[in-house]
């Protein structure tokens, strides 16, 4: 199945999910941000900028090329940007990082293919998501992994602060080394070109990446699904719904399967 099936199938399941969580627009949108809020809308527009946190190693969402950050995540923060009148400052910080930016008023606005979790949720504002996922297994196309027990034993590489590296402690334990990295690309990826790492667990469209672009990787499995979103500071709800509903016009116009396609696609082949 190519790029454009499965990035159609799964955004036709994130709509679905996106029309059952807009149940509740309306009266969302009675809610504005405290006055006290650093990132609410007057706060942003007055100074003029978005200020967007990333992890620059994580394509094709985003990632450095010619000295800047492009990719998915980045075009829909322009988009929103847009919407808002005002400029967009990128800042590339580490992922496992990117939840206590927020906190701190750093940042106002995170795009990063971060999935929704309930400790996430607890910390900061989610918008819609825009994007339905797997994780998937990694390895060497001359490995022998094909399942959860062919991963005991041996080495796996997981980013920070990820759902992933979550999924590998909680499935994996003690039973494997789990070796951790800020960086997935190229760091870990190289690690396991190289055979320091026997597999690597990252998300599906970047996984699948992976293997388009280095023949001698292969996915050996996917496990759970995970939906991915913008995160903000928990007082943020009237930048939440600007978010929301770039994210909703982007996903029902077909504009945001046209955005994910095309920068695989660049990424692989540009």
């Amino acid at each position: 199945m190519d790029y454009k099936v499965i990035v159609g199938l799964a955004l036709g399941l994130v709509i679905g999910v996106v029309l059952g969580a807009l149940a509740n627009w309306g009266a969302q949108q009675q809610q504005a941000a405290p006055p006290t809020c650093p990132t609410s809308v007057d706060a942003i527009k007055k100074r003029g900028k978005l200020i967007l946190g990333t992890s620059a190693d994580w394509p094709p969402y985003e990632y450095v090329e010619g000295g800047q950050i492009v990719g998915i995540d980045v075009e829909i923060a322009k988009r929103i940007a847009n919407a808002l009148g005002v400029q967009l400052e990128i800042r590339d910080i580490k992922f496992s990082g990117l939840i206590e930016a927020v906190k701190r008023g750093e940042v106002d606005l995170v795009l990063a293919d971060m999935a929704i979790t309930p400790e996430r949720e607890a910390q900061v504002l989610f918008s819609i998501p825009y994007q339905v996922d797997s994780s998937v297994v990694i390895t060497l196309g001359s490995g022998k992994v094909a399942s959860v027990d062919d991963l005991r034993g041996k080495a796996i590489g997981v980013q920070i602060g990820t759902v992933q590296e979550d999924w590998a402690v909680k499935t994996l334990g003690n039973s494997s080394k789990i070796v951790r990295y800020d960086k997935v690309y190229p760091y870990m990826v190289e690690a396991l070109k190289k055979g320091d790492l026997d597999a690597i667990v990252v998300g599906g469209v970047v996984g699948r990446a992976l293997v388009a672009k280095f023949p001698e990787l292969r996915q050996a499995f996917s496990v759970g699904v995970r939906y991915s979103a913008a995160a903000m500071p928990l007082c943020a709800h009237d930048l939440k719904l600007v978010v929301d509903k770039v994210i909703y016009d982007m996903l029902q116009s077909g504009e945001m399967e046209k955005l994910i396609n095309s920068w695989v696609e660049k990424w692989l082949y540009g």
